[in-house]
């Protein structure tokens, strides 16, 4: 979790992440609005991750899983624009620093787990495949249409 904090401040600190969508997708048109960022984060993300600490720790440790997942396919939704527009952009920098090491060690150590069997890994990688994938989604339903929601 404080990983995932201090990746979120480096994101959206002056809303640097919304502006990059903006920019780079929407060539400066607006794709998201504050409140889009607002919904996928707290319920999208935190949500998630405080439904998964909970059931990790009263029904099963292998939930525990989603938010490692989440935070690993975080990394590679930060670097892999990276890569293709080789530059910075927000949110990098601690997704390779922090999100990285914390999210293999996480899967590692609960792996390890009693219990923790293959679907618990289908389901992290699931969920957190399906919380990036709605926000490409909606990226790209605002792109089609040209208008986002207002903020």
């Amino acid at each position: 979790m404080p990983a995932y904090m201090l990746h979120q401040f480096e994101e959206h600190v002056d809303d640097r992440f919304r502006r990059f969508v903006d920019q780079e997708l929407g060539n400066g048109r607006p794709v998201l609005t504050r409140l889009d960022i607002f919904l996928i984060n707290v319920p999208g993300v935190w949500g998630i991750f405080a439904g998964s600490f909970a059931l990790s720790a009263t029904v099963a440790l292998g939930y525990g899983l989603i938010p490692a997942y989440s935070a690993l396919i975080n990394v590679f939704m930060n670097v892999a624009p990276a890569i293709k527009m080789r530059r910075y952009n927000p949110g990098l920098i601690s997704a390779l620093l922090l999100l990285l090491p914390t999210s293999i060690w996480a899967i590692t150590q609960l792996s390890q787990a009693e219990g923790v069997t293959w679907p618990y890994h289908v389901l992290g990688v699931g969920l957190g495949a399906a919380i990036h994938m709605g926000i490409m989604a909606l990226a790209a339903k605002r792109l089609r249409s040209g208008m986002p929601r207002p903020a």
